[in-house]
This record gives structure tokens, C-alpha cells and sequence, in this order.
């Protein structure tokens, strides 16, 4: 894609072609909800134009419904089914509608360090100490974190609280049965709760696959067991404001991640979906899959982030911070994660919240990677981001530390058109 900005006559092209072609929406299942590496972003753009765009009516056809927009568009405009098409170096244009499912209102964050403690979960050149965790009253010790990664996702939830980044999530709003508005808020203190757990066996989890049998060896499955272990080790009662960030070490992360191309995802656990991966466990739980960011690289480069913001030492760990806040900025504004279930448009239950009705783009998707410069490969240019408009950059957490970003979709920004906004790169135009 062309990093030029777009101005003129010509956005107003853009856009309206973009609003006509855009790319598939997730359909009506509980597949996880991606964010894609930067190879992965590229390859899925050309896949998705030269596919369908280019020809809507041949040989990728829609599933059956239930889609996010069935029965609003016809072909070709409709991408009911086929991947998100993704944002690369420019923001992806068109604003969030509301599709009726429940937001994150007073947002709850709770990490879960799934076996970074277990033997063999760090590699062996990476010799290990402990890490004593303190945010505020919550504390936990990590045997191994020898990149300071796990303290470094800690600091940042601790800190992302009252940030104008955050702040970006309250414009959006759930709706009761009577028409009533609840806004998300901000709240400064949003981590509930730390827990290091080297007790459930995560060495089984490298050996699963998104593609098996709902059950154990299924990853997604495997996953929420995790996610569900921790609902009852944190006592959690409000799962509707709640999100379960499951860490992972680098040796025992989720194998799907750097095959399928995706440095995380969020989702939401519902019974009789896709196959029944989630069968048995306890419905309604959002959760944030959060493999280990720098062990997914492509041709020895890292493509989760490392050094997208910051060059050298200081920008190590900017991949964990970006995509750790995409997927929870993404389960705050939508926890039920597009999921619709029914067939039909008047039997339809939709548990999404906010994205995008033309190509299921959550507020993380449509700005992800913007502003990265990207070579022929798709790889990155390090060290640094083009700075225009929307792109990643530094925001100073509630306690004074730098976190590196992604920008966020507002519908506010650019005079009420929309833009990624946020991360200190905001379009010179007022919100509106």
C-alpha cells in the first residue's frame, strides 16, 4: 500500500471505494478475533483484493449466513465471511457502528503468567532469576523473566489507566433494553489482578493446534481452560467487565501464532460454536490469548513489534505493550468478539459490540501498524514509525513511564469522520 497521505478529492475516492470493496468481516462463529503480523497484514491485503475485490463474483463465495451484515449488502459489495481485510501503513477508513452486544463499562484486567516458571519455558542461553511484580497492592513473582517482558505487560496495565489512550474507549457505549446509554469509562486503576501459575502444565500447549478436535489439544480450548482456572483462582464475579490476558513464555506459546501469522487475539467463550471448541467451560469469559511477542519472527526479524517505536535497548519490548493493548482495547469495546449466534436476520443474536459494518474491524484493527514503514517483504524498516497521522507512537502512563502504542479508532476524530487517534499522533483535525 502507499504510505502517501491521501488528501482532497482524492480521500474522498478512497474512501468511497474503500466503503464499497472493503474486505470480509469475521463471520457468525467464535473465531478468535486476529491481529495479524506485519508479513501476514500484507499477505492477507493482497489475497482479500486480488480474491474478491477485484473479482467479487467468482470463485470465493460467501458462506451462509449468519454473517455481520447479512441481508444489509449484496454482492459484490458484501464480504460476509472472508477475513478482516487488514490496515497495513494507513488507517483503514469508515466508522464503528454498534451491533447491540454488551461493552466493558468498568474495565477489569487480570494477567495470567501461564508457566513461566516451568522448566524449559525460556530458552536455555537465557539464563533466568526471578522477578518480584509490584502494582499498587497486587503482587506476583515470576521464577523466569529474563527479557523483563512479564513486568513490562504488568507496568503497562497498571499505568494505561486515565491516559488520554484509554480515554479513546469512552465514546463508545452499550444500550438496555429501554434505549439507555452506558458509556465505557476510564477508570486509572484497571489491572484487578496478577496471578504467576506454575501449577496447570502448560508444556502440552506447543503441541495443540487451532485445527483439532474441540477438547484438550485443541489450542482455543486449551486456552479458555486456562482463562476459566483463573476466573475462580481470582473469585471473579463481573465477567462482563472483565478480561483474562493469558502469557505465555516463549518455548510453551501458542503454535498457531507464528504459522497462521497473528501476534494475539481476543475472544469470547460461548457453548455450540465452531465444532464446540468452548463446550464445558464457563460461558460469557473474555480472554486475551498473549503469546510471547519476540518469539515471532520471520527470516530471523521480528514481526510482534520489537523495536517499532523505539530503536535499540528502549525498544525492545515495544511489541508487548503495542499488542497488548490493541487486544484490550478490542475486549473493552467489544468483549463478545463478533460473535452472532441464529440463522436468519430476525433469529440472530448479536454479542458484538463496536466495529466496523463493512469489514468487521474492530478500534484496534483498523489502526494496527500504521505508520510502519514496510519494505517489498513486508518486513519493517527499523528502528522507527513515519510520523503521520494515526501512526504508533510513546504515551506516558498514569505513573510517568513510556509505553510504545498503536492509535485506536475514534469516531470523534478528523471533525466526526474518524480516525486512528491516541498515541500522540492524532489528525490535526477536531474531534467532532
Amino acid at each position: 500500500m502507499n504510505r502517501r497521505m491521501v488528501s482532497g478529492a482524492a480521500a474522498t475516492v478512497a474512501m468511497a471505494l474503500a466503503g464499497l470493496l472493503a474486505g470480509g468481516a469475521a463471520s457468525a462463529s467464535a473465531k478468535p478475533v486476529l491481529m495479524h503480523t506485519l508479513t501476514k497484514e500484507i499477505q492477507s491485503q493482497h489475497a482479500i483484493w486480488n480474491q474478491h475485490v477485484f473479482a467479487p463474483l467468482g470463485a470465493l463465495q460467501p458462506p451462509a449466513p449468519p454473517c455481520p451484515e447479512n441481508g444489509l449488502l449484496p454482492a459484490p459489495f458484501s464480504n460476509c465471511g472472508l477475513p478482516e481485510f487488514p490496515a497495513t501503513t494507513l488507517p483503514f477508513p469508515g466508522n464503528m457502528a454498534y451491533w447491540g452486544g454488551h461493552v466493558q463499562v468498568s474495565p477489569k484486567i487480570y494477567i495470567v503468567y501461564w508457566g513461566w516458571g516451568e522448566p524449559g519455558a525460556f530458552p536455555a542461553s537465557q539464563p533466568c532469576q526471578s522477578e518480584a511484580i509490584t502494582e499498587g497492592s497486587l503482587s506476583a513473582t515470576l521464577a523466569c523473566d529474563p527479557d523483563g517482558a512479564g513486568k513490562r505487560m504488568a507496568d503497562f496495565v497498571y499505568q494505561l489507566g486515565g491516559t488520554q489512550w484509554a480515554g479513546e474507549q469512552t465514546q463508545y457505549y452499550e444500550t438496555s433494553s429501554s434505549g439507555a446509554k452506558t458509556y465505557i469509562t476510564n477508570p486509572t486503576d484497571q489491572l484487578a489482578g496478577i496471578w504467576a501459575d506454575d501449577t496447570n502444565d502448560i508444556t502440552g500447549l506447543p503441541k495443540t493446534s487451532s485445527s483439532n478436535p474441540p477438547g484438550a489439544g485443541n489450542t482455543y480450548t486449551d486456552l479458555a481452560a486456562e482463562a476459566a482456572r483463573a476466573v475462580s483462582h481470582f473469585g471473579i464475579t463481573d465477567l462482563a467487565d472483565s478480561d483474562i490476558v493469558i502469557a505465555q513464555p516463549p518455548n510453551y506459546s501458542d503454535p498457531n501464532a507464528l504459522s497462521t501469522g497473528y501476534c494475539a487475539f481476543h475472544d469470547y467463550t460461548l457453548p455450540n460454536l465452531e465444532g464446540g471448541i468452548y463446550n464445558g467451560i464457563t460461558p460469557g469469559i473474555s480472554y486475551t490469548n498473549m503469546p510471547y511477542a519476540l518469539a515471532i519472527n520471520s527470516s530471523g526479524t521480528n514481526v510482534c513489534g520489537e523495536n517499532a517505536v523505539n530503536s535499540g535497548a528502549a525498544g525492545k519490548l515495544d511489541g508487548f505493550s503495542i499488542v497488548l493493548g490493541h487486544e484490550i482495547e478490542e475486549t473493552v469495546t467489544d468483549p463478545g468478539a463478533e460473535d452472532i449466534v441464529g440463522s436468519g436476520t430476525s433469529a440472530q443474536t448479536y454479542y458484538g459490540g463496536w466495529y466496523d459494518p463493512f469489514d468487521a474491524n474492530e478500534n484496534g484493527d483498523k489502526c494496527a501498524w500504521v505508520g510502519e514503514p514496510l519494505i517489498v517483504t513486508g518486513l519493517p524498516q527499523q528502528p522507527t514509525v513515519t510520523p503521520i497521522p494515526g501512526a504508533m507512537g510513546d504515551i506516558k502512563g498514569n505513573q510517568g513511564t513510556t509505553f510504545a502504542v498503536q492509535s485506536l479508532w475514534s469516531n470523534q476524530a478528523n471533525a466526526g469522520t474518524g480516525y486512528c487517534a491516541g498515541a500522540g499522533t492524532d489528525s490535526p483535525l477536531p474531534t467532532g
